[in-house]
Order: C-alpha cells, then sequence, then structure tokens
C-alpha cells in the first residue's frame, strides 16, 4: 500500500495564506502557497513534492516555451552585438510583420501550416517574393537560436517543411553610356563612392568605412584592405584600379579624420564616424540623369558582371567579392546577352573545327589504309 507524505500546511498568525514546511532528501522546504484554502493547500504542496521528486529522477516536465512576440524581443537583445546594425533593422522591420500572425503563440505552436498561411496572407497583400523571403528568414533565425538555447527541440525549418519563394531576380548591370551619364549627375560623395564600385566592387557599406590605414597605395600592387564585412571571407585585400586610385588619393588629402567618407552631421562632418547613407543623393542622380532605375548594389553588380566578361575565373572573383560561397558569386554575375552570344558563337566555331580536324583525320587513315592494301 502506497504511503502517503502527511499534509504540512498551516497558516501564520496574522496571514490568510497557508505555508508548506517539510524535509526532503534531508533539504527543508517551505514557503508560501499563495493559498488561502487548506484542501488547495495540500495540493499545492503534494505537487511540489512530486515535482521534487521528478527533478530528482530527471524526468522533470519541461516548462512550455515562451510565447513567439516574448521570445523575439529577447532575440533581438540577445543578439543584436553579434548583428550588422543593418541586418537588426531588417530584423526588426520583419518582426512587426510575422508577430500579428505568430505573437501569440508559443514557440512549439508554429508549424509548417501556419508559415504557408503566413507566406500566401504576405503575397495577397502585393507584397513581393523577395519580402517575403527576409520575414521567414527572420522567423527561420529567431526559431534557431530557440533550439539553440534548448527552448525548443526543432523547427519547420530544420525539418525542410518550409519552402521560400522563388525570386525575380533583377539582372540590372549598367552600360558604360548609363555610367557616364549617372556619375556626371551625383553629386559628392555618391560620385566618389559609386566610381570605387565600379571599379573594384566593393559592397556599399565596405566603402563608407574605408579609413586612412586601410589604403596601401605605396604598395605593389596597391591594394585596400576591407576590414569587415557580411562573412569572414569578406575580410579581404582588394587590388586598386587606376581610377579607383585617384579617387582614394584626394580623399586621404582632403581626409581631416581617420574616415575617408565622414558622416554629415547638420552642416558639417564628423570624421571620427562613416557615413550611413547615400539614397536621397542616388535618387536625385537618377532622376537628372534619366538612366533607368536601379540600385546602388547594382554598381557592385556591374562591376563583378564586368570582370566576369573580361575573363576572370569564379575563384579569383570570389575572392575579389569576398564570397565565401561559389554559387553567391555566380548569382551576382549577371553576364550580357552579346557576352554570352559571343561565347555560343566560340562554341561553335570550336566544334566545327574539331569536326573538320577529325574528319580530316580519318580521310587520312582511309587513305593509307587503302595504299596497304
Amino acid at each position: 500500500m502506497e504511503r502517503r507524505q502527511a499534509m504540512s500546511v498551516f497558516r501564520r498568525v496574522g496571514s490568510p495564506y497557508y505555508v508548506y514546511d517539510f524535509v526532503f532528501k534531508g533539504r527543508r522546504c517551505r514557503g508560501s502557497t499563495k493559498l488561502t484554502n487548506k484542501i488547495a493547500a495540500g495540493r499545492y504542496e503534494n505537487n511540489l513534492r512530486e515535482k521534487l521528486a521528478k527533478t530528482r529522477a530527471g524526468i522533470l516536465d519541461p516548462e512550455p516555451p515562451p510565447l513567439f512576440k516574448t521570445f523575439a524581443d529577447q532575440f533581438i537583445e540577445r543578439t543584436k552585438h553579434e548583428m550588422r546594425p543593418n541586418t537588426s533593422r531588417c530584423y526588426g522591420v520583419s518582426l512587426k510583420s510575422l508577430k500579428p500572425r505568430f505573437g501569440s503563440m508559443r514557440l512549439d505552436e508554429i508549424n509548417a501550416d501556419g508559415i504557408e498561411r503566413f507566406k500566401q496572407a504576405r503575397l495577397e497583400q502585393g507584397l513581393s517574393p523577395s519580402t517575403v523571403n527576409r520575414d521567414l528568414a527572420c522567423l527561420r533565425r529567431v526559431l534557431l537560436f530557440a533550439v539553440k538555447k534548448d527552448v525548443i527541440a526543432t523547427t519547420p525549418f530544420v525539418a525542410h517543411k518550409v519552402k521560400f519563394l522563388e525570386e525575380h531576380r533583377r539582372e540590372r548591370v549598367l552600360s558604360f553610356e548609363e555610367e557616364r551619364k549617372y556619375l556626371a549627375a551625383a553629386s559628392q560623395p555618391l560620385r566618389d563612392v559609386a566610381t570605387i564600385m565600379l571599379e573594384i566592387a566593393l559592397r556599399p557599406g565596405e566603402v563608407f568605412a574605408i579609413r586612412r590605414e586601410d589604403v596601401h597605395l605605396g604598395a605593389i600592387p596597391a591594394f585596400l584592405h576591407v576590414l569587415a564585412g557580411k562573412t569572414a571571407n569578406a575580410v579581404r585585400d582588394v587590388p586598386i584600379t587606376k581610377r579607383a586610385g585617384e579617387v582614394l588619393k584626394r580623399r586621404l588629402s582632403a581626409a581631416k579624420g581617420n574616415y575617408l567618407f565622414p558622416r554629415r552631421v547638420g552642416s558639417g562632418h564628423d570624421w571620427s564616424q562613416p557615413m550611413t547613407e547615400l539614397e536621397p543623393a542616388h535618387r536625385k542622380a537618377l532622376r537628372e540623369s534619366k538612366v533607368s532605375r536601379f540600385r546602388i548594389y547594382d554598381l557592385r553588380h556591374t562591376a563583378a558582371t564586368r570582370a566576369a566578361e573580361a575573363g576572370a575565373d569564379v575563384l579569383s572573383l570570389a575572392k575579389l567579392l569576398g564570397h565565401s560561397d561559389l554559387k553567391t558569386t555566380e548569382r551576382y554575375v549577371h553576364l550580357s546577352k552579346r557576352h554570352l552570344g559571343e561565347v555560343q558563337t566560340r562554341i561553335e566555331q570550336h566544334r566545327a573545327a574539331r569536326e573538320i580536324a577529325e574528319a580530316e583525320v580519318q580521310s587520312r587513315l582511309d587513305s593509307e589504309a587503302q595504299v596497304v592494301q
């Protein structure tokens, strides 16, 4: 017959609440039940004893995972020092879209069906696949962080139950005429930033962050040290072209502080901080140049494409661009139809030449065989 523990709850003088006081495995346990009913307080004590026993046996029921909206805020707070400012801002924007759908759900309640409904709802709102994918990437990162912290066991993303949307990639590469018109209309410092991007294919943020000590014009060859970027491979030394070198030399002589592209403050500059914004100047240059719309980042795409068309192999290009994955490099290189046509022509000519050469060899062999006979 199972022996039940004697109930040991009681009320202190002057308090309406029952307290418990018992010894478990040689350790005294006492505290308030926050209950005024003796029977309910007794059940509270029995549940506490049972919980302690399960803990000792290693079979304690886990606490339920937190709500998504609560954990998402904790995720941003705990990881903000690990993320670049732009990434943190993008996650903040995505969470504004994710919280209305998943905010009141526990993390373990977020499933593939719910995520699929979220995707369709966002598309029905007229949002682009790339925008929806950014939201999904944020959701995936939050849930993976919960797995890392042992809050949940797995996620629909880990189980490959969620598919990202097919994006309509914009193959926007500037012609040399468009480049000329755009740079002529661009104000400073946009003109210098754009020139460096077109010459050595840096990211906009990498140009903004150029410091005095990063520029090595006296080296052979001259190079620019990129101190940080999106990945570990973004830290690299990039050879400087003649036109980029002229821009950097001029910037070095005019710099009044550590950064060559300082942050604008009022009517002046803070030379101890890098600049962070060029979009207004970019939009103005587009209007005045009448060049078809493109993103500042497309200047990097243009430089990468021109390098590939000039014969740069993918491995070298990946090193110059600071990519860790060759697939990323391939996505950046949008070869023009003209270049692809030239490649196809060379393939056709090579094939024809090989066919002629093989036919000549075969003809000679046939002739030799007839002589032998």
